[in-house]
């Protein structure tokens, strides 16, 4: 059975939706990965507790996590047992505080017990190719991390 990596994200602008899919993308190229987008407001939990891998977008506001991606990870928490031990992937996206932003979900998502892939990407302002580079090889960490994971269990 092919490892499921499981991408969430929150955007306004569409600059972590593009980083999303940039991270789908980097995923895609581990041969046996199967991938899935869902945004953070609509992510659906049974799809969470099957999925081997995760990766969290978020935009900044404040130098935090939006407000969707918090109440994601709230949703989460009673599922956590099912998340513990698999592989995390993070990435921002705003106008400054990206790196806040980024350990502030780290934190957050650390009382799943995760097996963090890191670094994570933080962008600021549009996407550039360099970006969007990080952002797929972000993902291609991450889906060979659920691999090793997988073949660990």
């Amino acid at each position: 059975m092919s490892p499921n990596v499981l991408i969430m994200y929150d955007s306004m602008t569409g600059n972590t939706e593009k980083l999303a899919n940039a991270v789908a993308e980097g995923a895609k190229k581990v041969k046996g990965i199967n991938v899935e987008i869902q945004k953070a407001d609509s992510v659906d939990l049974k799809s969470v507790a099957a999925a081997d891998a995760y990766a969290f977008g978020s935009p900044t506001h404040f130098s935090m996590m939006s407000g969707r991606t918090l109440s994601l990870l709230t949703r989460l928490y009673p599922i956590r047992d099912k998340m513990a031990g698999k592989p995390i992937a993070v990435f921002t996206t705003g106008a400054g505080g990206q790196v806040d932003a980024l350990a502030s979900i780290e934190r957050t998502i650390g009382v799943f017990n995760p097996i963090f892939v890191k670094p994570g990407v933080t962008v600021e302002g549009g996407t550039s190719e360099t970006d969007r580079l990080q952002a797929v090889k972000l993902g291609e960490r991450l889906a060979k991390a659920a691999l090793v994971h997988q073949r660990s269990r």
